[in-house]
């Protein structure tokens, strides 16, 4: 399970630009005036310091991401 970078709690998103991993109480507010129908109204902590946009609607799922496993096994000898 990924953990979020600043409460170590169970993450929500993963930055595909930057890696971060955060849960949706740590995220940044996008626009903060009434509702006016945006598809994400929050974007990745870490990018909007460095003044990059990576909105929530672009961020990976961590509840439902997959990491990649790699299995280092032995090579067979005499081939």
């Amino acid at each position: 399970m990924e953990r979020c970078y600043q409460c170590a709690g169970p993450a929500d998103f993963i930055c595909p630009d930057c890696g971060t991993k955060v849960c949706a109480t740590h995220m940044e507010l996008r626009y903060t005036g009434p509702d006016r129908g945006f598809k994400s109204r929050h974007m990745c902590p870490v990018c909007w310091k460095v003044k990059r946009v990576m909105l929530e609607q672009n961020m990976v799922n961590a509840l439902q991401h997959k990491p990649k496993i790699f299995v280092f096994g032995s090579r067979k000898k005499g081939i």
